[in-house]
């Protein structure tokens, strides 16, 4: 039998992430690509729109400017990323060749985490799980979208 403290929405949301994250890792991994996820979510956010500031990144990936840091650094030193002016001092953070010659294998990383943990789940099961977190979302952001809310 279950314990009561284990029925909780946010146990199991923590329960969930964190063994996506631990997949997605391995998977990043068996691919050959020299990423974390936190890696793989700055990634992903250039890819939507290059070119962004790393205060930007940091607000849309949802980690603090230190963490972003160090991911940025380690893209960088990978060839995966490069710094360049934008206006003033600010820099802007762009894609390299490199990222975008491995845009497949890093889909091909995630689409093979969640085809992990999506195993045994129905369309319909999924797709209604999507919309319970967006949901989930939508309220305690004010119906903005992951990571692009209003500035």
């Amino acid at each position: 039998m279950r314990k009561p403290e284990y029925d909780l929405l946010g146990v199991w949301l923590d329960f969930a992430f964190n063994s996506l994250v631990a997949e997605l890792n391995r998977s990043l991994h068996n691919v050959g690509l020299p990423l974390n996820h936190a890696q793989f979510a700055i990634l992903q956010n250039l890819f939507i729109k290059d070119g962004q500031s790393q205060s930007d990144i940091a607000r849309r990936v949802g980690k603090d400017r230190a963490a972003i840091s160090r991911s940025l650094n380690s893209l960088e030193e990978n060839g995966f990323i490069i710094r360049k002016a934008l206006s003033g001092s600010k820099n802007g953070i762009f894609l390299t060749e490199k990222a975008i010659e491995n845009r497949t294998k890093i889909t091909q990383a995630i689409n093979m985490a969640i085809g992990k943990g999506r195993k045994g789940l129905t369309e319909e099961e999924y797709e209604t799980g999507i919309n319970f977190l967006k949901k989930i979302y939508e309220n305690l952001h004010s119906g903005a979208q992951p990571g692009y809310q209003s500035e």
